[in-house]
Formats: C-alpha cells, structure tokens, sequence
C-alpha cells in the first residue's frame, strides 16, 4: 500500500529555530516534512511567562 503524504495525520516536531533566521521557529512533520510556523504561538507564551515573572516581582515587592 502506497503511503498518502495528503491525507495523514501530521507527526510534528517540537519547534526549533530555523537557520539563519532570528525568532523563526518551526515544526515538521516526520513522516511527510511539511513544515509548520509556530513563531507567534512562541512569542505569546514567552509574553505570558514574561508577565507572570513581573508579578511574582511586584507581589514580592508588596509583601516585604
């Protein structure tokens, strides 16, 4: 049976940086190669994480 590249369920990567580009991330798949950018969904989480950080600070700060 030959293998279908279009009809199958996706195998992805965890992201990792493309080559020569700063805050390109992408997924691929393993059995097909397509590719997959995930450059927002990493910017947003690294945001949240950012925010979270800045108020475990400031609730420091307030029960000193």
């Amino acid at each position: 049976m030959r293998f279908n590249f279009l009809f199958h369920k996706h195998t992805w990567s965890t992201p990792h940086q493309v080559e020569g580009t700063t805050g390109r991330y992408v997924m691929r798949c393993y059995d097909c190669g397509a590719e997959r950018e995930v450059e927002a969904q990493l910017e947003a989480s690294s945001e949240i994480e950012n925010r979270i950080k800045q108020a475990r600070a400031e609730l420091q700060k307030l029960n000193k």
